[in-house]
């Protein structure tokens, strides 16, 4: 798709209903429930008995197909049929009182009118997040096949040379003492306008820039945590890509390292040569690095990628670990995790812990670290060496409920 080309916009929507009913037909069917209703009401006596509510079904159907316009004029028909053209009893021939009909006429008419803008808004509002998502579908669906521009090539490049993006670090916490094993570095893009890591990356990677991105963003990450008195047994946990690991810049930064070096490799990203990747994580072992399967059960391999790298640690994603305790399977599913990763002597992370009740599920089942908000955000070094919600919760845990008594 050319850049020049306008983005299609998503269909205007009909009236919901009239999209299935003909117009026509649609009157058709109003006008039957109008006789319908005052047959009805004619038999059972008259306009004295409750036979004439029956007039509501024409007017909801009308204010439904035609919008306000159709539900007051339908209104106005039942008024009508319902008042003068209707005796309040049938038996005797007596008329309706003017005031007694009128009245009924005009909360047909009101009723009408309120339904039908009533609709009107929903249905509105309803086209207007129809075609927002079809707007974001579309977007997410050709950004990476709108061709980058050369104005997209002097950003990334002024992005790399004037350093504009800044590292936030999100701590791990083991969930047996609350002790801080690891951080997570993340980024920030300092730009105008804003725009998410993602975006960046993935602009970078089109213009063949995105491992010198990340290797940018890995040794800022590498320098603010040596500067900013990050512990040096404190491992520093960096995301990288597959491609990106054979970098040699890599390979000096874990030689020089004062401290542990975690790489975390990503499950959204398909890996398209495990030789190639089996050598580089060969070669930063050796000198010390280790490795983990970011965000598993997130993306294409699942359990066969952890197998195929043998990871040192493994980080659930957050569509794992979250309301676990509401889900049976998604729980025998964590059992069968946890007891994988002691098996094969790794580490169990569970990652997006936003809520206390999941923290003590995966505690109970025997993860050794978590991370998310409810422990802490990513922010500026330094980060508390323990955490006080799970060193609270284990004091909690070791006394029992006799300890709460």
């Amino acid at each position: 798709m050319s850049v020049s080309q306008p983005v299609p916009r998503a269909p205007a929507m009909q009236p919901w209903v009239s999209g299935t009913f003909r117009p026509l037909f649609s009157v058709s069917a109003i006008l039957a429930l109008l006789a319908g209703a005052w047959l009805i009401s004619y038999a059972a006596g008259g306009s004295r008995t409750a036979a004439p509510h029956g007039f509501y079904l024409a007017i909801v159907l009308a204010a439904l197909l035609l919008g306000a316009p159709g539900g007051a004029l339908t209104g106005l028909a039942a008024g009508l049929l319902s008042g003068p053209l209707l005796p309040l009893n049938v038996a005797t021939g007596e008329s309706q009182l003017a005031a007694n009909w009128l009245l009924r006429a005009f909360f047909f008419v009101l009723i009408g009118v309120m339904l039908g803008l009533l609709v009107t808004a929903m249905r509105r509002n309803y086209e207007a997040a129809l075609e927002a998502r079809f707007d974001h579908e579309l977007r997410l669906a050709t950004e990476s096949a709108v061709p980058t521009t050369s104005y997209h090539q002097w950003q990334v490049r002024e992005l790399l040379e004037q350093q504009r993006f800044t590292p936030v670090f999100q701590p791990i916490y083991a969930l047996d003492d609350g002790r801080l094993l690891a951080v997570e570095a993340l980024t920030r893009f300092t730009t105008e306008p804003p725009e998410a890591p993602d975006v960046w990356f993935r602009r970078a990677d089109d213009l063949g820039m995105g491992r010198d991105l990340e290797v940018a963003v890995i040794l800022a990450a590498v320098r603010v945590a040596d500067t900013e008195g990050l512990p040096e047994d404190v491992a520093l946990s960096l995301n990288c890509s597959p491609g990106t690991l054979a970098d040699p810049r890599l390979l000096h930064l874990v030689r020089t390292s004062r401290r542990p070096v975690v790489f975390e490799i990503t499950e959204h990203v398909l890996v398209e040569d495990y030789h190639e990747l089996d050598r580089a994580m060969a070669l930063l072992r050796e000198h010390g690095a280790r490795f983990a399967v970011d965000d598993a059960g997130a993306g294409f391999a699942s359990l066969r990628h952890i197998v195929r790298l043998a990871p040192e640690i493994i980080k659930l994603d957050m569509s794992l670990t979250q309301n676990l305790r509401h889900d049976p399977i998604r729980r025998k599913l964590a059992d069968c995790l946890i007891r994988f990763a002691r098996e094969t002597g790794s580490e169990l992370v569970a990652e997006g812990i936003e809520h206390h009740a999941d923290l003590v599920t995966w505690r109970d089942l025997g993860a050794h670290g978590a991370q998310g908000y409810h422990l802490a955000r990513p922010g500026p070094l330094p980060v508390d060496a323990h955490s006080r919600i799970i060193v609270a919760e284990t004091v909690v845990a070791a006394r029992g409920p006799a300890g709460l008594a």
